[in-house]
């Protein structure tokens, strides 16, 4: 449909074309154009299958003191360590010193190592 669009329509009109049938959006201040996955497709519920992405904070002071692992157990969730000279928020104010963070099953755990 878009190239047919093109051929009578200028760009700029057929991008805000695009936004009302989900083809595109704005993100940032640029239009970008969406190429979708349909629900009939067979990746799609191997994309669906696949582990979520969890972005944790990094509060690190020295980054030449840390380090990060995670391994996947088997019951198929994911433990993320890390290990390192950090300032941590706790009931008393901030502290800073070295720590261990363990991230498991939606819950941080962290661990004094000074």
């Amino acid at each position: 449909m878009t190239h047919e669009l093109i051929k009578k329509l200028p760009k700029e009109i057929v991008d805000v074309i695009k936004l009302y049938t989900g083809e595109g959006l704005w993100r940032n201040g640029k239009y970008i154009n969406i190429h979708k996955i349909p629900k009939n497709d067979f990746r799609y519920e191997m994309l669906k299958k696949r582990p979520r992405i969890k972005q944790i904070p990094y509060n690190v002071v020295d980054s030449s003191y840390c380090g990060t692992t995670w391994f996947k157990l088997d019951n198929g969730k994911f433990i993320v360590i890390r290990v390192g000279k950090m300032t941590i928020s706790t009931l008393f104010g901030r502290v800073t010193g070295y720590f261990r963070e363990m991230y498991y099953n939606k819950e941080k755990s962290v661990f004094n190592l000074s």
